[in-house]
């Protein structure tokens, strides 16, 4: 390997790190660019190392960001066309940064889990595919954090059957339970659901054995729909505890 060039300017630095062929050297030159970042914080007499790493940092996760946005644009402006490409770029930005703040938040939750990056291939993968801007967003969050292999598998059972490998019902539920959480309040809902179809439950079973002949019918009506109500709110709940990892 050849001997490294030491840029003498920022732009130098910058132009050095963003041509690099290989990993290793984009990080010497990145080291490079926080050493004269530094320098010119030193010179404005700004004390800190950890601000230029911070800045360095922050500028680019701004522009990866926006260079998701971009890519998102140029897709959906193809797939639709016309007249309606304003529009569908509109829409699936909107979806986009719903997704970006999810992904983001997973990633400070888990620093090393990689999300961001796998939430934003994930949806450009489906949005390459056709899928509408919502379609793509659910699909992206019930595929969640799967490796290159489970990836491909879901896209490919996507391609075939419209939902990934588990079912078109487990996706259905997962989707639903997607929509409750990104309600405000969603998961509180749910939660007050459970516990009040729980407490009608167990009053329509203490009131059964002391009903009239009139009532005993609306108290297994009640009885029943108290159970199915509870039932579906804890497949919820079990839904939302599994998608936690994803």
């Amino acid at each position: 390997m050849g001997e490294r060039r030491i840029p003498e300017t920022l732009e130098e630095a910058y132009r050095l790190r963003d041509t690099a062929d290989s990993l290793v050297e984009r990080d010497f030159y990145q080291e490079q660019v926080y050493h004269l970042r530094r320098e010119e914080y030193r010179s404005r007499g700004i004390r800190t190392e950890i601000s230029s790493r911070r800045r360095e940092r922050q500028s680019a996760i701004e522009f990866s960001r926006e260079m998701f946005f971009l890519e998102v644009a140029e897709i959906s402006g193809q797939v639709s066309g016309g007249r309606g490409a304003r529009a569908a770029q509109h829409e699936a930005r909107k979806y986009a940064t719903r997704l970006d703040t999810h992904a983001f938040l997973k990633q400070l939750a888990s620093p090393h889990s990689g999300a961001v990056e796998l939430y934003r291939r994930n949806y450009l993968e489906l949005l390459r595919m056709g899928k509408s801007p919502s379609e793509a967003y659910y699909l992206s969050r019930v595929i969640g954090l799967a490796g290159e292999a489970e990836f491909r598998q879901a896209v490919e059972s996507v391609r075939e059957t419209g939902y990934p490998a588990r079912g078109g019902v487990a996706y259905a539920v997962e989707r639903a339970a997607i929509q409750i959480r990104d309600l405000p309040g969603g998961m509180i809902l749910i939660l007050l659901t459970f516990f009040a179809s729980l407490f009608a439950f167990v009053w329509a079973t203490q009131t059964w054995d002391k009903a009239e002949a009139g009532t005993i019918f609306f108290v297994s009506l009640g009885l029943i729909a108290a159970g199915a109500l509870m039932l579906i709110s804890a497949i919820f709940i079990v839904t939302f505890i599994r998608s936690i990892n994803k």
